[in-house]
């Protein structure tokens, strides 16, 4: 058999699953508060996990504070989980603990200023005491936490020593709107005493709660409007950011035709002219690094070339390529070179004069891309040949073909080809010359080649973090190749753009919602406090009023008083009991009508004409008491004792009557009804008291008993228990004895019967340690025509033996099985048995096997011989069958409806 829990286990046990249940409201709150985060960041114009954790401390002690900081941990990991990406890294360990750590001493702090200011009076019944909580429980309190999370936030890198102040605040104002809308509510759910707040219910919680609900759905919309206003302003911004980067790759694309139309419209440009045809395009275009002509050379043009170009007063020119050494060297023999024979600016570019655009693979197919397709390509990104210029560039091939030839074809193009106009661009440095001062400020922006989406392809990337709900994204063309722009807003446009309309809204209504909280609190006070004014002014008004009133309702004696013509205008309740009148139905009855007989109204008339002739009390006096005959409402006759007195109040004359019952022949001829009644009134009641009593000291509700009086208390309340089962049966005994017990026959379904009836034996079952089993072998219904109560009183008592007789750990089985007329009910046990010896004399009164079993299994021998007269009395047999140590079988059979005789539903036996 299993012990139950101590006291002490089970208060653990409930702690424990109070802080989990803390922890999970904060936790799921602090997520859920993300959904009223005002764009861009995480800023919260309310916490409610702030007014959660305050009201839980302060309704439910200081023991809930781990719970708090549990559900803080958990929320901002959560928070810093979904941020990150999925990456918890050690400063986000660090800034949610202290985070949970601020949290809980917040809720600790205000909980004790609270208590201390208030006296530990949560009742906040005036305003100052209203004052005084949301003072410091809010606006004092908050300052903890905004102080610690933020200062943590900062010193971790991970908000701005700039932002400091603007983060601290929102975070202040958040926890305070949290505290001033959700404690209250919290308050009048778990808030003692909890006669006040339970009554706030409706007055404070629900207009809190709706109006709560009412400002977050105003704030909703307007977020999401405002959204929507602010994503479309970004993007036309973007837009035109980005067509304007395109319109500017294109005019350097015109730049090159333009290269390109000088070379095919000439048979020869000299280095001056290209020089001065480049000049005013290379100043105006910062992101241009050079534009240089690189003719097409064959190998057999090489020394021609070179010598031409030396002619020209350049010493020492050659063709180069980039050795292994990533220097410059003379180009090895090949086929066809592309040199650089013009260079713009030329100065600051000279380490490329010369240089073989072919001898690097990039170049080389770049050129023969353009070459062949007649169009300006662009390279992969590439590096510069300086090693101190890390910037990404690209260089752009514009092809030249020889004037004249024809260019249909891939062949055609590839033997007029005479070279081809080169620029290099670095395209960062050329996205930021197109992006205005404004722009550089508001837009954070990412550009990459699409065929290189790692870092290989990308010229710049002032991104950050990306936030896909502003983040613009085109398709720029260029060179026969893609890029990809990417926008979005920076910190500085969100200075610029705060939405001041959102946030007004939600300041706004949590503002508005704080004060009819608080509004609420004072007027719900206010009107406590008149309440319990009209209460007690109304009790002293009607103290002696009540006073007289109870001594009349509670009186033995039947009470009336009439006016000066006989007309009732009181009674007490003796008086409606005696008369079998419904409460004030006898109020405006003229008194003679209770008094039929010429004897009682000759009496009655003489007082009655005394007070009509205004006759002094000295004449009239009071009367003796005089035995009349008083009818009740049912026509029946009752022998009263009257005194009758005239008093007067004021002008005004009563007569007061009071009647006592002589009715004395009723306990004379029913005697036997008198003493089973004394027994019920006078023996029983008690005596269940004095059981009841027993039984709680028993229990210990008392304390802890010494050993040798808890033996004693046992004793005694064995010794009760069974003195009351004795009177019961007893009681029942008289009943079936002299035919005073009435049965209730009804038609009952019988499995539900016997069900009903284990079920109300389980727990008596459970303290023996025994299991009660049920089953049920019919496939139909089993209508019986039985009084339930009887047979309920008949199958427990079975039930009771089976389970006392029963060895520890046993179980007794129940078992219904049917035939064509008649049900069979059995109750077997498995314990002791019955004695060949005692088998005959079972059912008879007052019988037990031996005295020892008397003692031990505490029966009056009463309960099987009561059964045994019942179930025969609803027209059932009883039986059993029983083998000594090995158990018993007790059955009752019951003829079903459809084959039972025809029986009164009302039978006096």
């Amino acid at each position: 058999m299993q012990t139950a829990p101590s006291s002490t286990s089970v208060t653990r046990r409930q702690l424990l699953q109070q802080i989990l249940a803390v922890a999970l409201v904060y936790a799921v709150l602090g997520r859920l508060s993300l959904l009223l985060a005002i764009p861009p960041g995480y800023s919260i114009a309310i916490y409610p996990p702030a007014g959660i954790a305050l009201g839980v401390v302060l309704t439910g002690g200081y023991r809930l504070l781990p719970g708090v900081a549990a559900g803080a941990l958990f929320a901002n990991l959560l928070i810093n989980f979904e941020i990150s990406g999925g990456l918890l890294d050690t400063s986000a360990w660090i800034a949610s603990s202290a985070v949970a750590i601020g949290a809980m001493l917040q809720a600790a702090a205000g909980c004790r200023m609270v208590r201390h200011f208030l006296q530990d009076d949560l009742s906040l019944g005036t305003d100052k005491r209203i004052f005084q909580f949301f003072f410091y429980g809010a606006l004092v309190a908050c300052l903890i936490n905004a102080s610690i999370g933020v200062l943590t936030l900062a010193t971790l890198n991970i908000v701005p020593w700039p932002e400091f102040t603007n983060n601290w605040i929102a975070w202040w104002t958040g926890d305070t709107f949290g505290v001033l809308t959700i404690t209250p509510i919290v308050m009048v759910i778990f808030g003692k005493p909890r006669a006040i707040w339970h009554a706030r219910r409706w007055s404070v919680m629900l207009p809190l709660f709706v109006c709560l609900l009412l400002v977050v759905t105003a704030f909703t919309f307007t977020r999401y409007r405002e959204e929507q206003k602010q994503q479309l302003e970004f993007r036309l911004k973007a837009e035109r950011v980005g067509q304007s980067l395109q319109n500017r790759l294109d005019s350097h694309s015109d730049i090159m035709r333009n290269v390109e139309r000088l070379y095919a419209s000439s048979n020869q440009v000299e280095r001056s002219e290209f020089a001065t045809f480049v000049s005013h395009t290379i100043a105006n275009q910062k992101a241009i690094s050079f534009l240089a002509w690189v003719p097409k050379v064959m190998q057999s043009q090489r020394e021609s070339f070179e010598v031409s170009v030396l002619r020209e007063g350049f010493a020492n020119f050659q063709i180069l390529e980039m050795n292994e050494r990533q220097s410059l060297d003379e180009a090895r023999i090949r086929d066809e070179y592309y040199p650089v024979k013009y260079i713009e600016p030329f100065i600051s570019n000279h380490q490329f004069f010369g240089y073989d655009m072919g001898s690097s693979v990039l170049r080389r197919n770049a050129i023969e891309d353009a070459r062949d397709s007649g169009h300006l390509t662009v390279t992969d990104p590439l590096t510069s040949l300086e090693a101190s210029d890390l910037q990404l560039h690209v260089l752009l091939f514009a092809p030249v073909y020889e004037h004249g030839k024809p260019l249909e074809n891939i062949e055609q193009r590839r033997t007029a080809f005479s070279g081809t106009a080169v620029s290099m661009l670095r395209m960062g440095a050329l996205v930021k010359d197109n992006l205005a001062s404004e722009d550089l400020k508001n837009l954070s922006v990412k550009f990459y080649d699409l065929s290189y989406p790692g870092k290989k392809g990308v010229f710049l990337d002032d991104i950050a973090e990306i936030d896909n709900r502003y983040l613009f994204q085109s398709t720029i063309n260029f060179g026969g190749r893609q890029y990809a722009f990417l926008a979005q807003p920076s910190s500085e446009y969100w200075k610029s753009h705060v939405a001041w309309i959102t946030w007004i809204t939600m300041i706004g209504g949590l503002l508005f919602t704080g004060l009819l909280g608080a509004y609420l609190l004072v007027a719900t006070a206010h009107t406590y406090g008149i309440e319990n004014l009209v209460a007690q002014r109304t009790t002293q008004l009607h103290d002696s009023e009540e006073r007289l009133r109870t001594i009349l309702d509670n009186a033995a004696e039947g009470i009336l008083t009439t006016d000066e013509y006989g007309v009732i205008e009181s009674a007490n309740q003796s008086a409606e009991i005696l008369l079998k009148y419904t409460h004030d139905s006898l109020l405006g009855l003229n008194m003679l009508n209770l008094f039929p007989d010429p004897d009682s109204r000759m009496l009655l008339v003489r007082h009655l004409t005394s007070s009509s002739l205004g006759m002094s009390f000295e004449e009239t006096g009071k009367s003796d008491r005089e035995e009349v005959m008083a009818i009740k409402k049912d026509g029946h006759e009752v022998p009263v004792e009257l005194a009758i007195t005239r008093v007067k109040l004021g002008q005004k004359i009563l007569l007061v009557i009071i009647m006592h019952d002589l009715s004395e022949k009723k306990r004379v001829e029913k005697l036997k009804t008198e003493f089973v009644s004394a027994v019920s009134h006078e023996l029983r009641t008690p005596l269940t008291s004095i059981r009841g009593v027993l039984g709680l000291l028993v229990g210990g509700v008392a304390g802890e008993i010494p050993g040798k009086a808890h033996t004693m208390l046992v004793m005694a309340n064995d010794n009760a228990t069974r003195l009351t089962t004795l009177i019961n049966d007893l009681l029942d005994f008289e009943k079936l004895e002299y035919g005073s017990m009435q049965f209730h026959l009804e038609t009952q379904q019988l499995d539900e019967l016997v069900q009903n009836t284990i079920q109300s034996n389980l727990g008596y079952a459970q303290n023996f340690g025994v299991d009660i089993r049920y089953k049920l072998l019919a496939e139909r219904a089993l209508p019986v025509r039985v009084d339930s109560q009887r047979f309920t009183q008949v199958l427990s008592n079975l039930l009771s033996n089976a389970v006392k007789f029963s060895r520890e750990n046993g179980r007794v089985d129940v078992t219904i099985s049917a035939n064509i007329n008649y049900a069979r009910i059995e109750v077997q046990d498995y314990g002791i048995g019955i004695s060949e010896a005692f088998k005959s004399s079972i059912f008879q009164k007052f019988t037990q096997e031996d005295a020892k079993a008397a003692r031990k299994y505490a029966g009056t021998g009463l309960g099987l011989s009561l059964s045994k007269t019942m179930i025969e009395k609803m027209g059932g047999e009883i039986g059993f069958h029983s083998e000594e140590g090995q158990g018993s079988v007790f059955f009752i059979i019951l003829p079903l409806e459809s084959s039972a005789a025809s029986t009164p539903s009302l039978t006096e036996l």
